[in-house]
């Protein structure tokens, strides 16, 4: 925990940044590092055909971390893009609805 005695009260003015000069505009980050380099490669199809692939075969395989990640793009929301329009009920039917008590126990018994 910081001493309070080393601490320097109103060190900058309001609306002054701690980092003045910051990141220049126009640095690459790494994202833009990554699409320019497959993109602007002679074979940057097969390379992404490549990775998709060995994405699939690592989640195919029990890899919970390609798992996660494939379903987080196919299904952003929690939901496939052509569910999103369906009532709840019609995306998870169970359990059924039930008339009578006795309906709903004859169900149970007969898993």
């Amino acid at each position: 925990m910081p001493n309070p005695e080393n601490i320097k009260k109103h060190q900058f003015k309001k609306g002054e940044s701690g980092n003045p000069k910051g990141r220049p505009k126009g640095f690459p980050n790494l994202r833009n590092a990554l699409e320019e380099a497959i993109y602007n490669a002679p074979d940057g199809e097969n390379k992404i055909q490549k990775i998709a692939n060995r994405l699939l075969d690592k989640a195919e395989h029990g890899d919970m971390r390609a798992i996660q990640y494939l379903f987080s793009i196919i299904y952003p929301d929690g939901v496939h893009k052509y569910e999103k329009d369906k009532a709840i009920d019609e995306l998870f039917p169970f359990p059924p609805k039930f008339k009578s008590a006795k309906d709903e126990v004859n169900f149970y018994e007969s898993l």
